[in-house]
């Protein structure tokens, strides 16, 4: 299984290619390295003195290798995640990322190297618990200023690349530990890093998942090409890197080239078939509620709301230009019915396209609901101020009320509002269903 061992030191000065890259060089092939680190050290004041957490160490990774760094609690392995991943800076030393000085920049810099070369997996996922797994994975994006409806398409490609095309809607507590780690891949791969960073990508995962997600890296490396540092703890999970790195006291003792490394994806095939039902009880039993989440569809945006009043009045400017102009008809009925009309749809496919899936049944209750109401507020809002408006009529409309007795106005006035709302509530209902999408 293990085809060559090397010193650090021999390496970063020959700069040989690994023979785990999906290009296929050979050793002795002279190439500029993705990373590149030469005499690193890094040291750590404490009250008790200075803690040398790397001591001159040397490495270099080519494009397109899986590299795995291991090592136990303190043995530097942490520390150099964090240099690479431009987290930290060398005390000593010099670290090149992509041909650029990364060791050597300041706090805004580095934060740019990050965002523009390196994609981060974390063992925790971090992932912003209240969004739905396609805003997570549009973040990075946000951060570039790219436009909303190319994140979205770009966001949409990356979840359907880890298998999760069907789970955008879903928020960090409706998916499984293994369906929220491909998420943070996901979120890692849509600004088409060179470089992906993972720490301790399976610490939280068992080992099936684990399986899953490492089959996934693996296929991430060969069929893309992108380069993957992978840090760990567990000599079972490194064994599936094209190359393992062993740290020990801030040093690389060992680097290793593996010819064969531990095929994921056949070692998940290997494994006995997982036992669905009882899954299936164990979701529901350490989250009952995940169930109704799921069919309540999460929170309308407020965008949706403001489309309503604009499909209004665009369905009755286009259904006073037909009647005016194509039957000839002073009639109101067929601005307001197009008027009716065009609220609902535009509000279901604005709906459609912003949550990146139908409606569901209690969204549209509640749009339909909500929506009513702030209509009628506003409705009695203007009449009231026509009245104030006008003191004759709003003189006159005080009599009247002074002259009726007060039960002329409780149960019937009550009834017919109740009945006006609970109608036009339920108009809305069915036309968003109507043109409610149906994928």
């Amino acid at each position: 299984m293990v085809a060559q061992v090397s010193t650090p030191d021999a390496r970063a000065s020959a700069g040989l290619a690994s023979a785990g890259g999906p290009s296929g060089e050979g050793v002795g092939v002279e190439r500029e390295p993705l990373i590149e680190l030469v005499n690193v050290s890094k040291d750590y004041d404490s009250g008790a003195g200075t803690v040398r957490a790397m001591r001159d160490v040397n490495l270099r990774i080519e494009h397109g290798e899986f590299v795995a760094i291991v090592g136990t609690s303190g043995s530097g392995k942490s520390t150099m995640m964090n240099i690479i991943g431009c987290l930290d800076r060398p005390t000593r030393g010099t670290y090149s990322l992509a041909n650029l000085d990364a060791g050597g920049r300041g706090n805004d810099a580095r934060a740019l190297v990050r965002n523009r070369l390196i994609g981060f997996i974390f063992q925790g996922f971090n992932l912003l618990p209240r969004t739905t797994a396609l805003e997570n994975v549009e973040l990075p994006l946000q951060y570039r200023g790219i436009a909303a409806g190319a994140r979205r398409k770009r966001a949409m490609e990356a979840l359907d690349s880890v298998g999760l095309g069907d789970r955008t809607h879903h928020t960090p507590n409706q998916l499984s530990g293994g369906q929220q780690q491909r998420v943070a891949i996901a979120r890692a791969l849509v600004t088409d890093p060179p470089l992906l960073l993972a720490d301790e990508p399976t610490g939280n995962l068992d080992t099936r998942t684990s399986l899953e997600v490492l089959s996934l890296l693996q296929r991430l490396n060969r069929d893309v090409g992108i380069t993957i540092v992978l840090v760990t703890h567990e000599h079972d999970i490194a064994a599936c890197a094209s190359r393992v790195i062993t740290m020990r006291d801030g040093r690389i003792v060992s680097d290793v080239v593996q010819e064969k490394p531990q095929d994921a994806a056949a070692e998940l095939r290997a494994l006995p078939p997982p036992n669905d039902q009882a899954n299936a009880l164990d979701v529901v039993a350490l989250d009952p509620a995940a169930e109704a989440r799921k069919r309540l569809g999460g929170p309308v945006p407020v965008s949706v709301y403001f489309m309503l009043p604009l499909g209004l009045l665009l369905g009755y400017v286009v259904g006073l230009v037909y009647a005016r102009f194509v039957v000839a008809s002073a009639s109101n009925i067929i601005p307001f019915a197009l008027a009716v009309l065009g609220e609902s749809f535009i509000g279901a496919r604005f709906a459609r396209r912003r949550l990146a899936r139908p409606l569901t049944v209690d969204q549209r209750v509640r749009i339909a609901t909500w929506y009513t109401a702030a209509s009628y507020i506003v409705l009695f809002g203007i009449v009231f101020a026509t009245s104030v408006m006008s003191p004759a009529a709003f003189d006159a409309a005080a009599k009247s009320v002074a002259r009726a007795p007060a039960s002329a106005f409780s149960a019937p006035i009550l009834g017919g509002f109740l009945l006006a709302f609970a109608a036009t509530a339920l108009l809305r209902y069915l036309l968003l269903s109507l043109f409610n999408p149906r994928k």
